[in-house]
């Protein structure tokens, strides 16, 4: 029987899937997705997982490689979690990446040339303004790093080609440090040890870096050495923050501390200047984040009579872009610090026309119904906006709908949802805002019919 467990078969890989693993057919139909094995090439592979309409497998032997195919830049590659393209050309990534929303526009009986040439990166490296670092305890000292795909192994960094440079030396001066002062990784299992992951987020155009440590207790007897060896060794690090929490996301309401200068850093966007907090939500790259917007804002056509929603905003980021070119706009926003990020953002930049309230988005929007909107703008989290809340813009027959989505699943279904609703798409922009990796972002256009 084809596709059993452990058994060697020769097959050329006709398609990628939405995660990048290489789609085979066996002689009798049966489909494998095979991890690092490209369109077109033809492998030796091994079966390692069997379900009933597909399995899953590896590649023993590459036969014929594609033109395509690069060494990967980093020698972590094909252990670590945190890219998935690194292996293959950036025309051919940013291709594929396209190449998924023309797949979404069949999938929703759309003519798939709606979808614009992707917004690419000049150099598809060092890119990320904010990681977070998980530790682990080795032999001989401190692990950091990111966990390796589909585990909680953590892959200790010698170099990363996501992460800005700058950071990966704040990275490494972490492990030497905590190694110097005996500072020990967090075990779960023994509940010894202290560190269990730090955020580390640079501002791109200002030059500074905060830290946010996540650790097993409330504090520690080093710290204050901790802190100043940091600051002292790097000065780009202007904030060092400590919270001892079981939820290590952006939801987390657990108390941080600052153990040395401020709890945010600065950043310029479009001409407008944000403090990000170390919890707040801001995307993570910043020279795409700026043509994300700029596409948005194209596509919205704004005048200054309009009333605008901007929908799960965060600390104001594209609410603020647009606040000079509108009436008015109004913000929404499920986490309470980030509320007060915005409206402190608005004061920074003297913007009066922006208001911002927190809550869930169908529940809020729900009090502004009998309200007349020109334009509302939505980035929800990649689980996609809540049925409630796409039902409430149906219901107030918004003109004109801007979709920002990092996640062309969730998009497919809402998208779904509006056309049935009245809807029509006017064009789709992919955005290349995670190089390196399989993840792709979007700004879609709707119109009311």
């Amino acid at each position: 029987m084809n596709g059993e467990v452990n058994q060697n078969y020769i097959v050329r890989a006709i398609d990628l899937t939405h995660d990048a693993l290489g789609v085979v057919r066996l002689e009798d139909g049966y489909t494998v997705f095979v991890e690092e094995m490209l369109k077109g090439e033809l492998a030796r592979i091994e079966i390692t997982d069997r379900k009933k309409k597909y399995g899953f497998g590896k590649v023993i032997e590459l036969i014929e490689k594609s033109p395509y195919r690069l060494a990967p830049k980093c020698k972590h590659f094909y252990e670590c979690g945190g890219c998935g393209l690194m292996h293959m050309d950036y025309d051919v990534q940013v291709a594929f990446k396209k190449y998924r929303l023309d797949l979404m526009m069949k999938k929703l009986n759309k003519d798939p040339q709606l979808v614009d040439d992707i917004i690419c990166m000049v150099n598809p490296y060092y890119y990320r303004n904010k990681v977070e670092i998980k530790f682990a305890q080795g032999k001989k000292g401190i692990l950091a790093g990111f966990f390796r795909a589909k585990s909680h192994f953590v892959v200790d960094l010698e170099e990363c080609h996501t992460m800005s440079k700058k950071s990966f030396e704040v990275l490494t001066l972490i492990k030497n440090i905590s190694n110097e002062l005996g500072i020990k990784a967090y075990d779960a299992e023994t509940q010894e040890g202290l560190l269990k992951s730090c955020v580390i987020r640079e501002s791109t155009k200002n030059k500074e870096i905060v830290l946010l440590f996540n650790i097993s207790q409330d504090s520690f007897e080093q710290e204050e050495v901790f802190a100043k060896k940091i600051v002292t060794k790097h000065p780009m690090v202007k904030g060092i923050g400590v919270v001892n929490s079981p939820d290590e996301s952006a939801y987390s309401k657990d108390e941080i501390r600052v153990l040395y200068g401020k709890s945010y850093l600065t950043e310029e966007l479009l001409g407008n200047i944000f403090e990000i907090g170390f919890r707040s939500f801001f995307q993570v790259n910043t020279i795409q984040t700026e043509r994300l917007y700029k596409k948005a804002i194209e596509y919205a056509e704004l005048n200054r009579k309009d009333r605008v929603i901007d929908a799960f905003c965060g600390i104001g980021s594209i609410a603020l872009s647009i606040a000079q070119k509108v009436y008015k706009v109004f913000g929404i926003e499920v986490i309470e610090s980030a509320i007060e990020d915005a409206k402190k953002n608005a004061e920074i930049n003297g913007i009066k026309n922006a208001f911002f309230e927190v809550g869930d988005a169908e529940k809020v929007i729900h009090k502004w119904k009998r309200y007349k909107f020109d334009v509302v703008i939505i980035d929800p989290p990649r689980k996609g906006a809540d049925k409630v809340f796409i039902d409430a813009l149906i219901d107030m027959k918004v003109s004109k709908i801007v979709y920002i989505s990092c996640n062309p699943a969730t998009l497919t279904r809402d998208l779904e949802y509006l056309l049935d609703g009245g809807y029509e798409i006017k064009g789709i922009t992919p955005v290349d805002m995670f190089p390196q990796t399989t993840h792709v972002e979007s700004c879609t256009l709707l119109e009311l019919k």
